[in-house]
């Protein structure tokens, strides 16, 4: 599961999806609050924070993954519980496709 992650990341658009983010960002922050957060993200505090932010991130994913493994394999479950039971419904509905229609 984590090849797939890691995969997953590495091959994903950031640059494509860094400019569609470009207008929410210019709708929710003025240039003050963005030059507050480079201020901020200059600092010691900053720093460190965009300095652990992948090992956080890594750790957050490898805690994630089990759950949504568990999650995943219920949903599936489910998904397999309602499609027999729907295909048990058309086993007792006549075939309506089957029957011939006179003129």
């Amino acid at each position: 599961m984590t090849q797939i992650v890691d995969d997953m990341w590495k091959d994903m658009p950031f640059d494509e999806m860094m400019q569609a983010m470009v207008p929410t960002y210019q709708k929710h922050f003025t240039k003050g609050d963005i030059d507050d957060l480079v201020t901020f993200y200059s600092s010691p505090t900053g720093q460190k924070v965009l300095h652990e932010m992948p090992a956080i991130m890594s750790e957050a994913m490898q805690a994630m993954t089990p759950i949504m493994q568990k999650q995943m394999e219920t949903v599936q479950e489910k998904v397999q519980q309602q499609t027999a039971e729907m295909m048990k419904q058309s086993e007792k509905k006549p075939n309506q496709t089957s029957t011939t229609r006179k003129n």
